[in-house]
């Protein structure tokens, strides 16, 4: 059920590597774990859309689609946003199962695609983040999308375009996440240069 943040730091300081925020706008509690969203951080990205801060099930079998389940029925009815976003941490082990099995999309930065040699920077002194890898919910249709989630980098696109973020089709008010998104799994076996 939709929550304040702070109803959500204890299950997240115990369970999740980041720990709570406070920077986030509201959360989500129920029996299958704790989401805490808020505003979107990443470049060119509306600020209508929201951000998943932070994602923490029970740890019981399918508590993450169970719990996506519950907030996607309320959020269709209860956001204005058309957009999902947020990102998951491969160097953390994060492999994308849990959006996956949500149906998100994949949506490439191109610093996934071609990891810069200093990662993604550093967000204070002396600590290097890693590239995450870029998901995305579809509430709505949102023309936007393609264009703040396409890869811009022409070289990129000419040796993997079927990496870049891609509209899915959309039917009755749902999209089908068999035709969007990028490539995940093409990516991940390594089918890239």
């Amino acid at each position: 059920m939709l929550c304040a943040v702070r109803d959500t730091f204890g299950p997240l300081a115990e369970n999740h590597y980041l720990g709570p925020t406070k920077t986030a706008k509201f959360g989500w509690r129920d029996q299958h774990g704790v989401m805490v969203f808020g505003n979107p951080r990443g470049r060119n990205v509306p600020s209508e859309w929201i951000e998943l801060v932070r994602w923490c099930t029970a740890g019981h079998p399918n508590d993450g689609s169970k719990g996506w389940a519950a907030f996607i029925e309320w959020a269709r009815q209860g956001l204005s946003a058309t957009t999902i976003i947020s990102y998951s941490d491969p160097s953390q082990g994060h492999t994308g199962a849990l959006y996956r099995a949500c149906n998100w999309l994949w949506a490439p930065t191109w610093h996934r695609l071609r990891p810069p040699p200093t990662g993604n920077g550093a967000w204070s002194e002396g600590e290097r983040q890693e590239v995450k890898d870029r998901w995305v919910f579809p509430l709505r249709e949102d023309e936007r999308r393609s264009l703040s989630l396409s890869v811009k980098d022409e070289s990129l696109m000419r040796s993997m375009p079927w990496a870049s973020y891609r509209e899915p089709q959309w039917r009755k008010g749902r999209f089908d996440p068999r035709t969007g998104g990028g490539d995940f799994q093409r990516f991940n076996k390594g089918d890239h240069p």
